[in-house]
């Protein structure tokens, strides 16, 4: 047990090496127990990202998440071209980085997930919550300690079983709060109370049907267009210290 807690604090100094990113690490058994598993899964939005379905490792007992802040002076990092994020590139460059680490120096096979649980991925903010990194707010975002709703999500799968970090205890930063977050969602998704993720979905297709150009220029010369998603009741929470 020394082993791998040793291993699991050595891994956690190893994300802090890279700057805007926290970390935590979850039992893959508990992440797939979890709410969101539960939930009957209703409508599914059709992205359109490029990542590729994948088969996961056999006997994985861990899950390390990735936490990458994503202020509001960086709305780039959110803005999708070409079949992603510059910020979900980013944090799969980091993953594939900690699967190169972990079995140079360990010899622990570890695997990379797609951001889409239908691929190959995990419910990230689930996944989050069991992990250490935040809770579930009532605008239905992952709401971490410091960065509040600003963050963006990544998982590893980790071929052993490692010490699950422990749940944030007294953090409940909806408690009181009179909800500016429900009150900006431009189309009522969260009217009558619970998130009503249909609704949401309507505007992240409002979102991708009306592209806007970018600063960049493709090969042949012709510019290329983004998606700028929606993320009023994001700006609109409170919870954000830094």
């Amino acid at each position: 047990m020394t082993r791998h807690r040793n291993l699991a604090e050595e891994l956690i100094a190893e994300v802090k090496k890279f700057d805007r990113i926290q970390a935590g690490i979850a039992s893959i058994n508990k992440v797939l127990e979890g709410p969101s598993y539960k939930a009957a899964a209703g409508v599914k939005w059709q992205d359109n990202h490029a990542e590729q379905t994948i088969q996961w490792l056999p006997n994985a007992g861990s899950l390390l998440v990735l936490a990458m802040h994503h202020p509001r002076d960086k709305p780039e990092l959110d803005w999708f071209d070409r079949g992603n994020t510059a910020g979900n590139r980013r944090m799969t460059e980091i993953s594939e980085s900690l699967v190169a680490w972990l079995l140079r120096t360990h010899g622990i096979r570890g695997q990379a997930l797609p951001y889409q649980e239908e691929r190959g991925g995990v419910y990230l903010k689930d996944a989050a919550v069991f992990a250490g990194l935040g809770v579930v707010g009532k605008n239905n975002l992952l709401l971490h300690p410091i960065w509040g709703p600003r963050v963006r999500l990544r998982s590893v799968l980790i071929q052993d079983h490692l010490p699950p970090s422990a749940p944030l205890d007294n953090f409940n930063p909806c408690f009181r709060c009179d909800m500016p977050c429900r009150k900006a969602c431009p189309l009522n998704a969260f009217e009558g109370g619970p998130y009503r993720r249909p609704v949401c979905m309507q505007q992240m297709e409002s979102d991708r049907e009306n592209p806007i150009e970018s600063d960049q220029i493709d090969s042949d010369g012709s510019p290329i267009f983004m998606t700028e998603w929606c993320r009023r009741c994001e700006f609109a929470c409170p919870v954000d210290k830094k």
